[in-house]
C-alpha cells in the first residue's frame, strides 16, 4: 500500500510539473485581458503553429463597441519592413495537440511561414477612440513555426519523458522514506537517456530540422537543462556504484531530484531553434 501511494504521489507531482512547464513556456498561447476606455478586451494570440496553417490572433467576444484592432508584423531576424493587417470579425479555429476549439471574435490571420523554426514578431494595437496602444506595450510578441512531428515519434517521447520524471520523483521518495533505490536509480537514468537524448532529438529534427540546439551549437534551454539534469542523476548513479554508505547515495538521489525540479521551473523552449532570415539558415540562437 505504501508503494502504491508513493507511485501516485510521484505521478501527481509529475503532472503538476508538466502543466506548469506547458503554461509558462514561450510557445503557449498568450491569453489575458487589457483595459480600454470602452471596457475590458479579452485576447488570445497563438505563439506556435505548424507549417501550412495561418497564425491566428484574436480579440474574444464580446469586444466593446468602438474598439478596433490591428496587427503590426514582420518575420523575426529579417530585413523585412513592418506590415499592418486590420483585425476583422469572424470565427477562429485554434488547434493544439489534436484538440480543436472554435471561437468568435475580432482577429487576423498571418500567412504561414514555410521554414521550420521561422518566427514572427508582432504587436497587436487597440484603438478605443481615445488612444491607440499595444496590448503588450513596447514588448513584441513572438510566434514560431514548426513542421508536424509524426505521432509514432511524438507520443512515445511524451510518454517516456512522463515516465522518466515519475521514476525520478519515485526514486527520491524512496530515498527520503528509507526505501530501496538500487533498482529505481538505474531505471531513472536509462529512461532519462531514452526520453531526452534519443527520442527528444528525433522530435526536434522533425519539428525544427536540427538534432540538437543546445551547447555548443546554441542556447536552447530545453536541451541544456536536460544535460544538467542528466549530470545530477549520473552523479547519484556513481555514488551507488562507488559508495558503500547508503545515506550518501540517498542524499545524492534527493539532490538529483532537486536539480530536476529546478530545471523544470525554467520555461520550455526558451532560446530554442529559430530561422535566421538575414542569413537564410536555421540556428539554435537566442531569440
Amino acid at each position: 500500500m505504501k508503494s502504491i501511494l508513493l507511485w501516485l504521489a510521484a505521478a501527481a507531482l509529475t503532472v503538476a510539473c508538466f502543466v506548469f512547464q506547458n503554461k509558462t513556456g514561450p510557445t503557449y498561447p498568450l491569453e489575458g485581458t487589457v483595459d480600454t476606455a470602452r471596457g475590458q478586451v479579452r485576447f488570445k494570440f497563438l505563439r506556435s503553429e505548424e507549417i501550412g496553417t495561418p497564425l491566428q490572433l484574436m480579440l474574444r467576444e464580446p469586444v466593446p463597441a468602438g474598439v478596433t484592432g490591428q496587427v503590426r508584423w514582420r518575420r523575426y531576424k529579417s530585413h523585412d519592413e513592418w506590415r499592418t493587417t486590420a483585425m476583422e470579425p469572424g470565427t477562429f479555429r485554434f488547434t493544439r495537440r489534436g484538440n480543436a476549439e472554435e471561437l468568435r471574435g475580432v482577429g487576423a490571420r498571418l500567412p504561414s511561414l514555410p521554414e521550420r523554426a521561422g518566427k514572427y514578431e508582432f504587436y497587436v494595437d487597440l484603438d478605443d477612440g481615445a488612444a491607440v496602444r499595444s496590448v503588450t506595450g513596447d514588448r513584441p510578441i513572438f510566434a514560431r513555426y514548426k513542421a508536424p512531428v509524426p505521432v509514432f515519434v511524438l507520443y512515445p517521447h511524451i510518454l517516456v519523458v512522463f515516465f522518466s520524471m515519475t521514476l525520478a520523483v519515485r526514486t527520491a521518495l524512496a530515498a527520503l522514506t528509507g526505501g530501496e533505490v538500487r533498482r529505481l536509480l538505474p531505471a531513472t537514468i536509462v529512461s532519462l537517456l531514452l526520453g531526452a537524448f534519443a527520442l527528444g532529438p528525433l522530435v526536434q529534427k522533425y519539428a525544427f530540422g536540427v538534432w540538437w540546439s543546445g551547447f555548443p551549437y546554441g542556447y536552447d534551454w530545453t536541451d541544456n537543462k536536460v544535460v544538467v539534469e542528466l549530470a545530477a542523476w549520473l552523479l547519484a548513479g556513481a555514488m551507488l556504484l562507488l559508495s558503500r554508505d547508503l545515506r550518501r547515495v540517498r542524499a545524492a538521489v534527493v539532490l538529483a531530484l532537486v536539480v530536476t525540479l529546478a530545471v523544470y521551473f525554467i520555461p520550455h523552449s526558451i532560446f530554442g531553434s529559430e530561422y535566421d532570415y538575414t542569413r537564410g539558415a536555421g540556428h539554435g540562437t537566442a531569440g
